[in-house]
């Protein structure tokens, strides 16, 4: 944990070394999720629902969905991304000669601060939406919250491994991890506006509605469970326990068939 926290503090001075490309760069992240939230907004309340769904509502999925991917992108983003070109180049074979877990070095090495403005934006919106809803938060809810979005967070980094690994076989990726994305793009929405074939895909084959809508149904109060049962939305920090840990044993599994393309 000291040398994790050496590692990430040597990081954050070369990142604010150049501090105005810093914080322009957060800034103009923040800016596009903002346009993208107001133009959500917009097209809700012009529709005044979306399957009983109200506008701060479907806000709600939209800020935990973007909160959680935030906290995982800042250790996993970088990472995963780049892990291809690596493997490619054989760089990878560097990071192998590290004297400490490889996974843990790339996350220290690729820590990007960046989507903390991701998570400034996110967790204003989902304040102002609770605001707006006039929902009670007790200590008890509060405490539930930071366990979903901590489970949340554990489901987004799963799936930034699960896309990333393959390359260990493959070399490339990229319609694995395009697919994970544009899959993702589904919970924006309540997954009960879509039929039940995705709503079975989205829940228990890439159980990406464990991320907002099931733990959305405890905090406003909803029933949309259809075909599921209530207890799903209490789960969403084992589920992201177990995906996890299984994401993890998948990283290990690739890295014992790595073998180096470099020259």
């Amino acid at each position: 944990m000291a040398l994790y926290r050496a590692f990430v503090r040597l990081k954050a001075k070369a990142m604010v070394e150049y501090r105005g490309a810093f914080f322009l760069g957060g800034i103009s992240q923040a800016s596009a999720y903002i346009a993208e939230f107001v133009v959500l907004w917009v097209m809700i309340t012009r529709f005044h629902s979306m399957n009983g769904w109200a506008a701060q509502e479907v806000m709600v999925l939209y800020a935990l969905n973007l909160i959680s991917y935030a906290i995982a992108g800042s250790f996993l983003y970088s990472v995963c991304t780049g892990l291809a070109s690596m493997v490619q180049s054989g760089s990878f074979d560097e990071v192998l000669t590290k004297p400490m877990n490889p996974l843990v070095y790339l996350i220290c090495h690729k820590f990007v601060y960046q989507y903390a403005s991701h998570i400034l934006v996110a967790s204003g919106i989902l304040t102002l939406c609770f605001i707006q809803l006039r929902l009670a938060i007790t200590v008890g809810s509060f405490l539930f919250l930071l366990l979903v979005i901590l489970g949340a967070a554990m489901i987004q980094a799963s799936a930034f491994l699960f896309t990333s690994v393959p390359v260990f076989w493959l070399v490339q990726n990229q319609a694995i991890s395009g697919f994970a994305g544009d899959l993702r793009g589904f919970i924006r929405y309540p997954i009960s506006i879509y039929k039940p074939g995705v709503q079975i895909v989205l829940t228990l084959l890439i159980p990406y509605a464990f991320i907002n809508f099931y733990p959305a149904q405890y905090f406003l109060g909803k029933s949309d469970f259809l075909m599921f049962h209530p207890l799903f939305q209490y789960v969403t920090p084992l589920v992201g326990i177990v995906l996890l840990v299984g994401a993890y044993q998948f990283w290990k599994l690739g890295l014992r068939h790595y073998k180096s393309t470099g020259s």
